[in-house]
């Protein structure tokens, strides 16, 4: 790697660095990864690196007046940057950003590793509202001519099922998109033009099931340096493929050919701890099932001072101190007496009485598929503890099934001929050598995955306002409606609260209703108690 460095560097650090890099051979189209944005003074001045700010911003922290960002390439500095680094004092480290441009990243590893962690930011190509290109899935390296063949088979018939599925889905999803919208809008032009638009996304978010979760995607993604750092100490973990090494190499490569400086911030990642193969996940899923039942998510055993606990940060919050239970949730709690609730910006972040709701935590144990788990990972302060797709997957054919499909019997039968053929194409190639962690990349995005999951009450409530849309995902929504009805059983005086972005704003007297606009899912879902969502929803 032809980098000129303009400080000291760990030759080990370099070393597996280029070793990284060299993990683009085994891809016939390896990613592309552009660095399109980074952090620079406000006057141009572009010798600045990341090493100086750090320096700098450390150097404020004991200064008796102004530390100005400027060059800091002195023994005194490189000691600074060295014991901050190793002491763990790393905020110093989250004042540069970096954005880069991913394509041709597999939708596994964005969802194992670049989504899997609170600190970043992404803008992705949707397979809800863009078709999927043909052929355009990941070819894992080191395979056998026999195990190249069978492994492009298995993803090129899934593909192939993807198109096949838009084509049957159009009758069924026609017909209930007929039944949600008002039937004198499909005689205005640009009305039903938006319409019959809005149900070939529908068969897309359907249809994009049956994908390989080795599909590629394009995004913009935006990490502070400090998680870049955190993301190479980390790669040599189990769940890093190769693929993930190789965009971590070409990010730091983009870094370090303007600023150099990022070398000396790197630490040689940490070995991996293997985990012994499990034997038992078979047992293991059938144990989570039986926890959840007939839902898809269920809360987990809390305390029962929840009530108590939250009535007690109200008042003194408030300097109310004999302000009754009902009095203090319902100030809390409801669209009305507390505006903030109803805010599309969640500017009760700032409100100290708002943020009472972070004194209580829930945990759910959650089932969903693999395509609505990347869904549930935006959400990245009700964070989840998801086990790795080896983890999951023990030999049988475990999928969820859309509502549309579901509902129909020809459809449904279409469906599981499709998922039975891509269960047992997984099989072959098992069986023909291919190694678990390549293998699993045919799995498809309907894949389920089980997941323990938690966030503070305050967090909870941003996330179910955006997913109790009608416009939502529909596994999030589903799930969403099912969280929040176990959470009306312990805090009832939120009924208000647990709606949809419409239901809340009634609720606070703010108009129009719906913040969507032409987007309108063509329900007054603001209308609807919480218990009917389920059942207005078609598609």
């Amino acid at each position: 790697m032809a980098i000129e460095l303009l400080v000291r560097h760990d030759s080990d650090v370099e070393s597996y660095l280029d070793y990284c890099l060299s993990l683009s051979r085994q891809f016939p189209e390896p990613a592309l990864v552009k660095l399109v944005l980074s952090s620079q003074p406000v006057r141009g001045n572009r010798e600045i690196g990341a090493l100086d700010v750090v320096v700098t911003t450390a150097k404020q922290c004991y200064a008796p007046g102004v530390a100005p960002l400027k060059l800091q390439r002195d023994e005194r500095s490189a000691a600074i940057a060295a014991s901050t680094l190793e002491a763990g004092h790393h905020t110093v480290r989250q004042h540069v950003y970096y954005t880069w441009r991913f394509e041709g990243v597999s939708r596994h590893v964005t969802h194992d590793v670049f989504h899997a962690h609170p600190f970043y930011n992404s803008e992705q190509q949707s397979q809800r509202y863009v078709e999927a290109i043909d052929g355009s899935y990941l070819i894992p390296g080191g395979l056998t001519e026999n195990q190249a063949f069978l492994f492009k088979s298995a993803a090129d018939f899934s593909n192939r099922s993807y198109f096949a599925l838009l084509e049957i889905l159009g009758p069924e999803v026609d017909r209930r998109m007929r039944r949600m919208y008002p039937a004198s809008g499909w005689f205005v032009p640009k009305t039903a033009e938006r319409l019959d638009g809005k149900s070939r996304k529908i068969r897309q978010e359907i249809a994009r099931y049956v994908l390989p979760i080795a599909q590629k995607t394009t995004y913009y993604h935006t990490l502070s340096e400090l998680q870049l750092l955190r993301l190479f100490r980390a790669s040599q973990m189990e769940n890093f493929s190769d693929e993930a090494r190789y965009v971590i190499g070409a990010m730091v490569k983009s870094i370090a050919e303007q600023d150099p400086t990022i070398l000396q911030e790197l630490r040689k990642p940490l070995p991996a701890q293997v985990s012994a193969r499990e034997e038992y996940i078979k047992d293991g899923k059938e144990r989570f099932d039986a926890l959840l039942g007939n839902s898809n998510s269920v809360m987990l055993p809390h305390s029962g001072e929840v009530r108590r606990n939250l009535v007690v940060a109200v008042r003194n919050i408030l300097g109310e101190p004999n302000l009754s239970e009902t009095e203090a949730l319902g100030r809390l709690l409801s669209p009305q007496l507390n505006p903030y609730i109803a805010d599309v910006y969640d500017v009760g972040m700032f409100d100290p009485l708002t943020s009472a709701l972070r004194q209580f935590s829930p945990t759910f144990a959650t089932k969903l598929s693999h395509a609505a788990d990347s869904q549930r990972q935006r959400h990245r302060m009700t964070a989840g503890a998801t086990p790795r797709i080896e983890k999951s997957y023990d030999g049988t054919a475990d999928y969820i099934t859309p509502l549309v499909i579901h509902e129909s019997v020809e459809l449904k039968e279409a469906y599981d001929r499709i998922m039975r053929t891509i269960y047992d194409n997984v099989s072959r190639c098992l069986e023909a050598g291919v190694s678990a962690d390549k293998a699993l990349t045919l799995l498809p995005n309907a894949h389920a995955l089980r997941i323990v999951e938690s966030g503070d009450l305050f967090d909870w409530l941003h996330r179910w306002k955006l997913r109790l849309c009608y416009l939502a995902q529909e596994e999030i929504f589903f799930v969403s409606v099912e969280q929040a009805q176990q959470m009306l059983s312990v805090l009832p005086e939120a009924e208000k609260a647990f709606r949809s972005p419409c239901g809340i704003r009634k609720a606070a007297g703010i108009s129009p209703r719906c913040p969507e606009g032409d987007r309108f899912c063509g329900r007054p879902v603001f209308n609807m108690a919480l218990e009917e969502y389920s059942k207005g929803r078609l598609i």
